[in-house]
């Protein structure tokens, strides 16, 4: 077993705190420190983390401080760039939660810098991890579908979920449709989109400066035709944190992955929900699920164990499609790649 990877994580915030907590249970790892621009933040989940975990306000004192071998990124989108370019000239490997950027010009730009100072580059799409869409790929993969036909693919969620920590900073499409994009990208390989056609409202939510739901349709190269449809204006009661729900027929047989219902619903006098089992339940004080997978995934990478994450080129693709969706959605027009 090799020595252990020296880990950071960028960004203290909802995803980053889970990340920082990953890799500082995981004995593949030594987590050396968290940064945040803002400090106390990153001090504080420093000290809850313990075992010598250090704190910087910004990825320069950490990248002038500390010798690292992976980096993972876990700040607002539009924020991804200059710290990609920066730990990249340093040789350490990048981590990216999804999107890779917020234009394709500064995804390209933190592909090329890695492949040009020759190290891993890493974006984090989850469902690739949940094991439900991973065993639909595969009955893809092995012949059991026959040809793909038609896609349906719904990622809708409650107003109080991400509006309440995104609103204003990012399209809705590239917060979730982006998701199912990735999906549908790696179940289709060797189709590439051709034409979209999406429409969106902001009824609800265009006074916080975002969108109620995204619908769109796509055209694929083999002739597949794809329903994407993804919406965070479900009323703060509704029973699913998120009512996801895959669909496709094919030319020998269909498949459905549904994935509205986490098996666990809990209720009491005040309010009832489901309680997350899949993507990052606590267990035993440590996040698990698809999140931990994922990060485990690219630690046995690093290791030299074959990359199952989602490759820079493959973050470039989803970004390329999902602002396809939200040109169309704006534009009213059809767009042709």
């Amino acid at each position: 077993m090799s020595n252990k990877s020296k880990v950071a994580v960028i960004g203290a915030g909802f995803m980053g705190s889970m990340h920082a907590s990953i890799f500082a249970g995981d004995p593949r790892a030594e987590l050396v420190a968290v940064v945040d621009s803002d400090f106390a933040r990153a001090t504080a989940l420093a000290a809850q983390l313990g075992g010598g975990v250090k704190a910087y306000a910004s990825h320069q004192e950490l990248l002038a401080a500390e010798e690292l071998d992976l980096v993972s990124i876990c700040t607002p989108d539009h924020l991804h760039l200059q710290p990609a370019l920066d730990i990249a000239a340093k040789g350490v490997n990048l981590f990216i939660e999804k999107p890779i950027a917020s234009t394709i010009e500064d995804g390209q730009k933190i592909v090329d810098a890695c492949k040009a100072a020759n190290v891993k580059l890493a974006v984090g799409y989850l469902l690739r991890f949940d094991p439900r869409y991973y065993k639909a790929r595969e009955l893809i993969t092995n012949g059991q579908i026959g040809i793909p036909i038609h896609i349906y693919a719904r990622r809708n969620s409650a107003r109080t979920e991400g509006p309440k920590r995104y609103a204003g900073t990012l399209p809705l499409a590239l917060h979730v449709t982006v998701h199912d994009v990735d999906m549908i990208l790696w179940m289709l390989e060797g189709q590439t989109p051709v034409s979209v056609y999406a429409q969106q409202t902001d009824i609800l939510l265009g006074s916080i400066g975002t969108q109620d739901t995204i619908a769109g349709i796509v055209r694929f190269s083999g002739g597949t035709l794809v329903t994407f449809e993804s919406a965070w204006s479900l009323p703060a009661g509704a029973r699913h944190m998120i009512d996801a729900r895959l669909e496709m027929i094919g030319t020998e047989g269909s498949f459905e992955v549904q994935c509205g219902d986490s098996g666990l619903y809990f209720a009491d006098n005040q309010a009832s929900r489901e309680i997350d089992t899949q993507h990052w339940p606590t267990i035993g004080g440590q996040v698990g699920g698809d999140l931990r997978a994922q990060l485990s995934s690219v630690l046995a990478w690093l290791d030299g164990a074959p990359c199952q994450v989602a490759s820079g080129e493959e973050a470039i693709r989803s970004l390329e499609l999902t602002r396809a969706l939200v040109r169309s959605a704006e534009t009213g027009e059809v767009v042709r790649l």
